[in-house]
């Protein structure tokens, strides 16, 4: 069984995105396969995290879509639950299940 991570985000070195008046704090994190992306609610302790497994060159524009694609398929920051992973694919992303 794979280790769910932390469900919190460190203040240091993460950052906050504004959409739709709502904050929510991200960081990346670099990893053999590319970059992870978590994200969770920036006012909510142990909401669950979206977790986005995008190329290693992150580009700051994905992460708008990233958030609606966890909102839009079941990611709900201010429950606790366990993480939700997605994956970029060309087009758009999808749910991926632990490997």
């Amino acid at each position: 069984m794979a280790r769910q991570p932390r469900k919190s985000i460190p203040q240091k070195g993460s950052k906050i995105i504004c959409l739709d008046d709502i904050q929510y704090r991200w960081i990346a994190y670099a990893t053999q396969k590319g970059t992870e992306v978590r994200v969770v609610y920036n006012e909510v302790i142990d909401g669950q995290m979206l977790i986005a497994q995008v190329p290693k060159v992150f580009d700051l524009r994905w992460l708008e879509a990233i958030i609606d694609f966890g909102l839009d398929n079941g990611w709900d920051p201010a429950q606790d639950a366990d993480a939700l992973t997605i994956r970029k694919t060309k087009e758009s992303y999808r749910i991926i299940t632990d490997e």
